[in-house]
Order: C-alpha cells, then structure tokens, then sequence
C-alpha cells in the first residue's frame, strides 16, 4: 500500500505545510505540492516535499513538471496554469497519455476535486490557504494505493475528514 499526501496553493502559508511535514512524516510515502507555495526553491521544505512551480510562484529555479513511481503507477504532479484546467482537464489528460501516468496531481483552481477518465485518475487537493468554490474550505488529501484500488481521502486545515468528498476508484 502507498500513501501520497498531497497539498497545493498554500500561497506563503508555510507553517501549514511543515505541520502537514511534522503531522504524516512517518505515515505517508510521498508529499507532493501542486504549486503555488510562494516559497524559495531553497526552503527546507523541499527537502521534504516535492513541488512544481505555479503561477504565483517566482522562483525560476523550481520545475514545471514532476514525476514519481507510486507503487506499480507513474504518477505526474503540475500545477495546471499551463494546461488551462479552470476550463477541463483535457490538457492535463493528453499529458498524461503521452507521459504513460496514472495518476495526475494539479492545482490552480483551488477547488478540492477527484475524477478518473480512461484509466486515469486527476487528483486536485483544493487550497490549503484560499479555498474557491462551493465548498470553502481548506483542503488537502491523502491517496491510498494498492494494486486494485485508489482512495482519495480529504482533508481540512485542522486535520479533519471532509467526509463528502471521499472517493474511491478502481485502478487498471
């Protein structure tokens, strides 16, 4: 079993995200940050998380892009500015077809959402900082993987299940 934490538009909060480093340090497999932190590619924690670089994000020296094996799955982690996810996932998806993933971790809309299309499962973790949309709440969201099954588990600021938006999905 994997377990992936991943968070994104944190925009300067990084006390939550070394709370989220301090909280799951030794229950999580991988942290990933969908961009937007408004950190230096330089902060300490990198070495903990792994991030791409959003829109807000200044630092020139973070990548685009990153990829990681979870288990049997690639997994493909963007920020979703460059792929215009506000309007569909659509770029996200011909991405990850060429890239041969199964798993796409984004940001940018700042709205909490989990859906799979064609074998491949889009995982946005919300705002930790500034939610949008009809929820408004601060999210992230932890992904259990196994051989068969994805489970997308949300999370609030205080560290509390969003019940409503707990997802499973089977994985091919």
């Amino acid at each position: 079993m994997i377990k992936i934490l991943a968070v994104s538009d944190s925009h300067g909060n990084k006390d939550i995200l070394n709370e989220l480093a301090l909280r799951y340090s030794n229950q999580v497999d991988h942290f990933v940050h969908c961009g937007d932190s408004e950190l230096s590619s330089s902060d300490l924690i990198w070495g903990i998380m792994s991030t791409v670089m959003g829109n807000c994000d200044y630092d020139y020296q973070m990548n685009d892009e990153y990829r990681f094996q979870a288990g049997s799955k690639n997994a493909l982690v963007v920020h979703g500015h460059q792929h215009s996810v506000r309007s569909s996932i659509a770029g996200l998806k011909r991405e990850a077809e060429q890239a041969n993933v199964s798993l796409v971790f984004y940001g940018h809309t700042h709205i909490a959402k989990a859906e799979q299309e064609e074998g491949i499962l889009f995982i946005n973790p919300g705002s930790i900082s500034q939610p949008r949309g009809t929820l408004m709440e601060k999210t992230y969201c932890i992904v259990t993987l196994d051989d068969q099954t994805a489970t997308v588990t949300y999370y609030n600021d205080h560290h509390q299940e969003v019940v409503d938006l707990r997802k499973q999905f089977q994985m091919l």
